[in-house]
């Protein structure tokens, strides 16, 4: 599987860094994916309390939908909301009537009112919400997407099960969370088993974590050995967008 680094994507896809702004996924990311370290590491000794986890998902999620005008996002696993209010700022700053399903069994009520008034209204009224997991949600789901974001159960079963549903439904791309390198000190993760198992040549990791926003950790990017891997529907014309991808 090929491996690209988050910066030599946007490129391939002629999406520069200039095309983004920074503080807006740091905006985004202040109120639904900023973390809090162990009080007893010695990173929260050392470097600080909070850290930012991989804003760089957000604004991949971004530019592809700029890009490639996508206008039907399908996530699964909404988590604190980071990648959907991304998706729901690039398709309001595109111009674009799409929309967004979230699916997630344990939406916290409180924290979407509260999110309610800090991001733009527009942006909630792209959104559909079902809460229930993605197994028994799926039944009702009728449309496809353009775009799929499996990010929710990371057991094998559940990573499996959220495959066979999506992969005949998505026009343009499928993004994976939480896929791991496997090597001699570590099997991967579950997501890594099941991406492993896929036969498609258009699969690529992309190594993104604190590529882009500061790593405090120090990482280099040879020392970042997981990411989030991308599959291409074959039937997809690129071409009309990028004419040498």
């Amino acid at each position: 599987m090929k491996k690209i680094h988050i910066l030599d994507k946007f490129a391939e896809i002629d999406f520069s860094l200039e095309s983004f702004t920074l503080g807006d996924f740091d905006y985004v990311g202040e109120y639904t994916a900023k973390k809090n370290r162990d009080q007893r590491s010695d990173l929260y000794k050392k470097v600080g309390c909070f850290f930012r986890p991989n804003y760089e998902r957000g604004m991949l999620i971004y530019a592809l939908i700029k890009r490639f005008e996508i206008n039907s996002f399908l996530e699964i696993g909404f988590g604190r909301g980071y990648s959907t209010m991304c998706a729901a700022m690039a398709m309001s700053d595109l111009g674009s009537d799409g929309r967004i399903t979230t699916i997630d069994p344990n939406f916290n009520k409180e924290h979407l009112e509260s999110l309610s008034q800090i991001f733009p209204s527009d942006w909630f009224e792209k959104i559909q919400f079902i809460g229930n997991s993605s197994e028994n949600a799926f039944p009702n789901i009728k449309e496809n997407f353009d775009l799929i974001y499996i990010d929710g159960d990371r057991s094998y079963e559940g990573v499996k099960k959220n495959w066979e549903n999506c992969k005949e439904r998505y026009n343009k791309f499928l993004l994976f969370d939480d896929y791991q390198i496997p090597s001699s000190h570590s099997e991967g993760t579950d997501v890594s088993r099941i991406v492993d198992e896929i036969n498609d040549d258009t699969k690529e990791l992309i190594i993104m974590d604190r590529r882009i926003f500061f790593d405090d950790r120090g990482y280099s990017d040879d020392k970042i050995d997981y990411g989030q891997v991308l599959l291409r529907n074959h039937e997809f014309d690129t071409s009309s967008y990028i004419p040498e991808w």
